[in-house]
């Protein structure tokens, strides 16, 4: 495990790299070309497990390189990791960084589309990382006005900015 300022990489191999941004609340998935199915599960099992004992609210799948996921390792991503990752975590917002190969994007459609039933989160596509971290931003600001908005509803019986 690297810690570089805010950021601790968990796992760190030629197809695939797992990292977090504890103060900023996020979770990051990179894969590049095929993953093996060890590696994958590996790097999937951790993430969810860091994602849970963090609290993170944010989780960025950077396929942007490929990350081509095989037929057993989307169902057991469905089955098994999907459901904890579901329960047990405190995300709000899944972004995915949109493949450059067309394979897997339909990997990654496909996937997000069961995935919907399961996670009670929203999850949405983008072109670039940087888009994506404006969107969690700016769901972090959304999360933390409600909460205060709630706060000072509950004590003074009434909502006052």
């Amino acid at each position: 495990m690297e810690t570089t300022q805010e950021t601790t990489v968990y796992l760190d191999t030629p197809e695939l790299k797992v990292y977090s941004n504890t103060s900023l609340k996020f979770i990051v998935l990179q894969a590049s070309g095929v993953v093996p199915s060890d590696i994958y599960r590996q790097g999937l099992s951790l993430a969810t497990e860091i994602a849970i004992k963090e609290q993170l609210l944010f989780w960025l799948v950077n396929n942007r390189e490929g990350g081509i996921i095989t037929p057993a390792d989307q169902i057991w991503a469905n089955e098994v990791s999907a459901p904890l990752l579901a329960k047990g975590s405190c995300i709000r917002k899944m972004a995915i960084i949109e493949p450059k190969d067309l394979h897997s994007k339909i990997i990654l459609e496909d996937m997000m589309d069961k995935a919907r039933d399961v996670f009670p989160f929203e999850m949405q596509f983008f072109g670039d990382v940087p888009s994506a971290h404006a969107w969690f931003l700016d769901t972090e600001a959304t999360v933390f006005r409600t909460a205060a908005v709630s706060a000072v509803t509950s004590s003074e019986g009434r909502a006052s900015f």
